[in-house]
């Protein structure tokens, strides 16, 4: 048996010595070192190819920063904390269409107040929505709770941006199926409703140029509140619907003269 296993090897290692006499290395080694530079020459054509896509989806980024910049004031998309990442951002562009964005001010600023991009494009829909205007309600967040979110009022009862009292909302919070004050997207919701209800009522009652002081008026005192302590008297302006609308009316001259100065 050991003899036979010999045989064979010897045997395997003269048929491999025969068979490497007829390889001509030399062009083994060419054409492995061939292959290697076609690799490295395919592998640095894919980089430059995925390299120069990389810097074009930058440039288009930056591109479409730019055009928002300039038709919003802002980039209209962005990442946030909470509460404010609680909101999905597939707004659309007719959504957005009028949109600009605003600075708060300085007052709530101090005060810790922040009214970020995806807050105040949300408003803007809601209020298109609701036929109910936007630089009022901006306006009107700032006056009620400085912008801060999770704002208390008198006693802790009105809560949020938008300063309402849920024990007087219940309701109207099932029926747009909120179920959170301090949580601003639903306290804007919520706020805005209440505004277009009032906005409906009194509606031909009341001049056009008063009615939005009246509207103010309603939604602070509420409505018999306002009646009984405001109109009453023949009182329809007064020093918080004055300021509201005195800063709305600010808010949109800065739209206007930043797309005036767009074209």
């Amino acid at each position: 048996m050991r003899r036979r296993r010999r045989a064979r090897r010897r045997k395997a290692v003269r048929i491999a010595r025969a068979l490497a006499r007829g390889i001509n290395w030399k062009r083994v080694a060419a054409v492995v070192l061939l292959t290697g530079v076609a690799v490295s020459i395919a592998r640095c054509g894919r980089e430059k190819e995925i390299n120069a896509q990389v810097m074009a989806m930058k440039e288009e980024q930056t591109r479409q920063e730019l055009r928002m910049k300039q038709e919003y004031g802002c980039d209209i998309y962005g990442q946030y904390e909470y509460p404010y990442n609680t909101m999905s951002q597939d707004w659309s562009g007719d959504q957005v269409e009028g949109f600009y964005y605003h600075e708060i001010t300085e007052e709530c600023k101090k005060a810790g107040g922040q009214f970020p991009v995806i807050m105040q494009v949300y408003t803007y829909i809601i209020c298109e929505q609701n036929d109910v205007d936007y630089e009022m309600v901006f306006a009107l967040i700032e006056r009620e709770s400085k912008c801060v979110w999770n704002a208390a009022g008198d006693g802790g009862a009105p809560v949020g941006l938008m300063q309402i009292a849920e024990k007087w909302q219940q309701e109207r919070m099932k029926e747009l199926n909120c179920t959170d004050l301090t949580q601003p997207f639903q306290n804007v919701r919520v706020g805005v409703d209440i505004l277009s209800e009032l906005q409906e009522k009194l509606k031909g009652t009341v001049p056009a140029e008063q009615l939005p002081y009246d509207v103010l008026a309603a939604y602070n005192y509420g409505l018999r509140g306002a009646q009984k302590n405001l109109w009453a008297y023949g009182v329809h302006e007064y020093e918080y619907n004055r300021a509201i609308l005195e800063r709305a009316q600010e808010l949109k001259q800065e739209t206007k003269e930043a797309k005036e100065e767009k074209q």
